[in-house]
């Protein structure tokens, strides 16, 4: 049983291959032969692993699709893109998004800054552009929220 963290559960479907993520920060490409959803959750069989005690070693261990198979709606990031950016209003680098926090309606962008840390809503009232290319994401931070 797999526990999902994806706004949309559709997208095992079709999915044929992932990536074990292993202790230590390593990656086995494992094959995926099955896949259904119950109660919320989704049910994976894997290629090799035919017996419930090969099941369990895999136990709380994370399953990753390859960048180039996953599915990203128009206009929207991963995670691991918005992490890294340096985030910009006026043209003044205000500091870089270190975290992507999504335990709220609304994501929030942890944004380390030479005073500290501040969030940021992702909402496109605060976040104007996002340029993966120039590693930039330029906002408009709301009033007192540095204060």
């Amino acid at each position: 049983m797999l526990l999902p963290l994806t706004d949309d559960n559709r997208r095992f479907k079709k999915l044929k291959k992932a990536l074990l993520e292993l202790p230590g920060t390593r990656y086995e490409e494992v094959e995926v032969q099955s896949v259904r959803e119950h109660k919320g959750n989704i049910l994976l069989t894997l290629a090799g692993v035919d017996d419930r005690n090969k099941a369990e070693r895999l136990k709380n261990l994370y399953l990753c699709v390859n960048p180039e198979d996953a599915v990203k709606p128009k206009g929207s990031y991963f995670i691991y893109e918005i992490v890294g950016l340096d985030v910009y209003e006026n043209d003044v680098c205000r500091g870089k998004v270190t975290a992507v926090l999504q335990n709220s309606s609304t994501d929030l962008y942890e944004v380390q800054y030479e005073d500290g840390v501040f969030y940021l809503p992702a909402l496109k009232s605060v976040v104007k552009c996002i340029d993966l290319e120039k590693n930039r994401m330029d906002v408009e931070i709301p009033d007192g929220l540095l204060d």
